[in-house]
């Protein structure tokens, strides 16, 4: 406090000019109407430069909890439409959802947030904001806006690991969109880009540019999210197989919000898995 005091009373006289020269613009400004309406009109500029910089500030720090909103309502969107795969929704009319509640939805879309993302390695993991406190179970599908992510492997109270499509011990069971013949995706280490499509006999009619989506023959994902486009299609030596190398969807470099897929009947097909597993 004494040395604010020394600074104070060591500057007196440049203080005192600085209120004396303020008191003068004041009374200036005050009895002339053009020297009043110059400074109104200045610092009305300024104000609102100042209060657009302000707001500009403000609208960034707020877009996390803005994409986080929207994910939200992207994922009930979602879930009604995997829930309901025969809406019109070319129509105009409304269509036929009574409620929007769990209850009534065979899958419910969880949005998270990437943590932590890998794709480098042979098998490569994530890791998202979300566990077992928003209801997230191991083995749970995750896939984004573009396509297949991978499925849930480990879970915590508010984070869960998963394994990705870029890993070479996650096969994903898909198929030839067009001509329904059933495959397997699996990533064979090298490109984060590209992935194999296995099992496809040289009598389907591939070619470059088709759509891969993922089958019905799992309870994982629903069907038909998009795994990605045929790059390459031609038989292998024996002709027992077609070599058929496939450009992901997804752009795992740049992983940022995902949904994970909760199938509310899963449990049902299950059990009923585990009374048969021979017919299985």
């Amino acid at each position: 406090m004494g040395q604010l005091l020394s600074f104070l009373y060591r500057f007196r006289a440049f203080f005192t000019f600085l209120l004396l020269e303020a008191f003068c613009i004041w009374l200036i400004v005050r009895n002339n109407d053009y020297q009043r309406s110059s400074f109104s009109k200045t610092t009305a500029g300024l104000v609102g430069s100042i209060n657009e910089s302000t707001e500009n500030i403000s609208e960034y720090f707020s877009l996390k909890r803005v994409n986080q909103e929207l994910a939200e309502e992207n994922a009930r969107l979602k879930s009604l439409l995997l829930s309901n795969p025969a809406l019109p929704l070319d129509s105009l009319s409304p269509p036929p959802i009574v409620s929007d509640s769990t209850d009534s939805l065979i899958y419910e879309l969880i949005p998270a947030e990437v943590v932590r993302n890998s794709i480098r390695n042979t098998n490569n993991t994530f890791m998202i904001n979300k566990g077992s406190n928003d209801g997230l179970e191991a083995g749970m599908g995750v896939i984004n806006s573009l396509g297949v992510v991978g499925k849930i492997r480990d879970v915590s109270k508010n984070y869960a690991q998963g394994i990705s499509l870029l890993n070479t011990r996650n096969p994903i069971s898909a198929k030839h969109k067009i001509s329904e013949r059933m495959g397997t995706v699996l990533w064979e280490g090298v490109n984060p880009q590209r992935a194999r499509l296995l099992y496809l006999t040289p009598d389907v009619g591939v070619e470059v540019g088709d759509t891969i989506v993922t089958s019905s023959f799992n309870s994982i994902f629903p069907k038909e999210i998009m795994v990605g486009t045929v790059r390459s299609s031609e038989p292998d030596k024996n002709n027992t197989y077609l070599n058929v190398e496939i450009d992901l969807s997804v752009e795992f470099g740049s992983l940022s919000f995902v949904y994970v897929i909760k199938n509310h009947v899963k449990p049902e097909q299950d059990s009923l898995i585990n009374t048969n597993p021979q017919l299985f």
